[in-house]
């Protein structure tokens, strides 16, 4: 059986308080909750949830009587960071939703040399939305980071080289697999991968990630969609996380 309703709001506090238009209109119209019901608040930027209960509802707001907030219940694992180059806006959405699911940490858009679709501005501020709408349908206790389009030199930079992290450049032309390279780190380590377009990453690009430090490796020998390849991939973080 499904637990209570979990509802996305910018701030878990105990005590009474009135849902903002969004979250009362998921609740009252979209849901139809009514009076004494009872929902789980949750904050994706803070990763803090609280029971609460309604004590009035219309058609316009939600009040409710929240409890003592609390740490979310489930988060990843471990922090994973995807950078993943732009593709149509459907496609995109669709990692997004599956990275969340998947746990990852951040979701860095990066304008690959081989790129179709080139992200309009303010595109980040969708994703997040879609981000923390799967977390909600997930059960996960926070969201993903999601970082405006950037280039990939800097993306990299930034993201998946340095201390504390191991940065992985997914190449299918790649001799070393990826699965033996996962497998010889703990779980406790913080992860990156560099995922190319569906033409894939040029040899300038595989160049840069190389250059940063990141190890080049293929997920085997079929050549994969750039939308499935995030699944693959953090689907065997999840596992090998445990």
């Amino acid at each position: 059986m499904r637990g209570p309703l979990r509802v996305p709001v910018a701030r878990v506090e105990a005590g009474s308080s009135i849902l903002d238009e969004d979250a009362s209109r998921y609740v009252a119209r979209v849901h139809r909750k009514r009076l004494g019901d009872r929902v789980v608040l949750f904050d994706p930027d803070r990763a803090i949830e609280a029971d609460a209960e309604i004590t009035a509802i219309d058609r316009a707001s939600v009040a409710v009587v929240v409890e003592a907030p609390r740490a979310a219940t489930f988060l990843p694992a471990r922090r994973v960071t995807l950078l993943q180059a732009t593709c149509k806006s459907d496609k995109f959405d669709a990692i997004v939703r599956d990275a969340t699911e998947l746990g990852a940490s951040r979701v860095v858009p990066i304008n690959a040399e081989r790129s179709v679709g080139r992200p309009a501005d303010g595109r980040a501020a969708r994703w997040r939305r879609i981000a923390v709408e799967a977390a909600r349908q997930c059960g996960r206790g926070d969201a993903p980071a999601i970082s405006s389009p950037m280039e990939l030199v800097e993306a990299v930079q930034l993201f998946a080289s340095g201390e504390g992290v191991n940065g992985f450049c997914l190449d299918p032309a790649a001799d070393a697999p990826l699965g033996p390279a996962l497998r010889r780190l703990g779980p406790e380590v913080e992860l990156a991968f560099v995922v190319g377009p569906e033409g894939g990453l040029s040899p300038a690009e595989i160049e840069a990630c190389t250059s940063a430090g990141l190890a080049r490796v293929s997920f085997g020998p079929l050549t994969l969609r750039a939308e499935t390849v995030c699944a693959a991939v953090l689907g065997a973080v999840v596992l090998l996380s445990r």
